[in-house]
């Protein structure tokens, strides 16, 4: 999706309030039902109606309606004249996480007043919820008063903002909803770098988490390759090789950080998957050094089936904490990958994912589904394991004046 698509909360116009009898009996025949193939080309009337540019085409439509990460309703207004479409509402899903994205709404200029744009917004959140999802997140323009009324009646709230977001250089509020009661904790600024390879995400979460403690930390390409080589394992089942808990807590030491080490069993870790009896000699020797460094610069490191309280602790104390997981729950692929983990509450842990490149990495408004990524607690406990001995291992950082 380009670039265009973010300001499609500004499309939605100020809801007019019911006044007389005739605008109320209109309300109450508006009905919601699911999108068809056969309502698309009436949908892209809605579109080409509602929006001057940077609009949906008929294909993308067609996609959504059957996509199976999507949930896409239309409003109809039932009169004695007939049964015409007033409005749609499409919401995203995440997989692997309880989050959803209201990707986009419109409500024809003639139906607005009745409440469709809300009647729609809370279908899709039964929906969400009916799925297991229990957020819902949205931008909108900062200019665009009468919908942030909206959303703030519904129940969103503000928790970040982009600036210079749109094309009229105007800025988006990020806001979202818990459907769901919840004591989640406000999310405090953190700052999102996206790896620029397909194997540095490693680098980028320590890049994150260490700017998380000193804000005037710079990130860039240029340490995240630096990073990259310090810390890695040299291979991995294929490709360049990744990360390992120990080569990242030594290039935070090396960047003025304290860090910690927990490893839920003894090393090495990453010979399982290399088919090569040369490659895991050499994963082997790389893993064997990296110990011997930590020995040497008195590195904390623990050997143990560590608790996700530990996490909790961590976070309360200030630390910063990076996580290595396995992406099977959001790609099937059951790779490696390291993310930083932001913040908690009861019910879920958020986390900050480098890797946004689905074919979107340059379009600002598909990065913020890749920040605060909320995962259920029993959700999370799976997701930090990887392969099949279910290596689980953390990096906590602090500021050395912290320590």
């Amino acid at each position: 999706m380009n670039n265009a698509l973010a300001p499609e909360y500004n499309k939605l116009a100020p809801e007019r309030k019911g006044g007389d009898e005739a605008e109320k009996n209109a309300a109450n025949n508006v009905q919601l039902r699911k999108a068809t193939l056969d309502d698309v080309k009436q949908i892209q009337h809605i579109e080409n109606t509602c929006f001057k540019s940077d609009k949906l085409n008929v294909r993308r439509f067609r996609f959504y309606v059957t996509a199976k990460h999507a949930e896409f309703y239309i409003a109809e207004h039932h009169t004695a004249q007939g049964v015409s479409l007033a409005g749609y509402g499409l919401l995203l899903l995440r997989r692997g996480t309880q989050l959803t994205r209201l990707y986009s709404i419109a409500v024809l200029p003639e139906a607005r007043g009745f409440g469709i744009a809300e009647k729609l917004i809370a279908r899709l959140g039964e929906q969400a919820l009916a799925r297991g999802k229990r957020f819902m997140r949205l931008e909108v323009s900062a200019d665009n008063k009468g919908a942030i009324s909206l959303y703030q009646r519904l129940g969103f709230k503000q928790f970040g903002m982009y600036v210079d977001y749109y094309d009229d250089h105007s800025n988006a509020l990020r806001m979202q909803k818990v459907l769901v009661s919840s004591k989640a904790m406000s999310h405090a600024i953190y700052p999102w770098y996206q790896q620029t390879t397909e194997f540095t995400c490693g680098p980028s979460a320590l890049m994150m988490a260490m700017c998380s403690l000193q804000n005037n930390y710079e990130m860039n390409q240029q340490k995240e390759l630096a990073i990259w080589r310090t810390a890695t394992t040299i291979f991995m089942t294929s490709g360049h090789g990744g990360c390992h808990p120990i080569g990242l807590a030594l290039a935070a030491q090396l960047e003025g950080f304290t860090a910690e080490v927990l490893i839920n069993q003894p090393l090495p870790l990453f010979v399982d998957g290399v088919r090569s009896e040369h490659k895991k000699h050499i994963v082997g020797q790389v893993e064997a050094d990296f110990l011997l460094q930590a020995q040497k610069s008195n590195m904390a490191i623990a050997t143990e089936e560590w608790r996700v309280d530990v996490i909790e602790q961590a976070l309360d104390a200030g630390k910063a904490v990076v996580c290595l997981i396995s992406t099977y729950a959001f790609d099937k692929k059951k790779a490696p990958h390291w993310v930083a983990i932001t913040s908690y509450d009861e019910q879920c842990f958020y986390l900050h994912d480098p890797d946004a490149d689905e074919g979107n990495s340059q379009n600002e408004s598909q990065r913020v589904e890749f920040q605060h990524i909320p995962v259920a607690r029993d959700d999370f406990v799976r997701l930090a394991s990887y392969g099949t001995r279910k290596v689980r291992t953390l990096v906590l950082l602090s500021t050395k004046a912290a320590t």
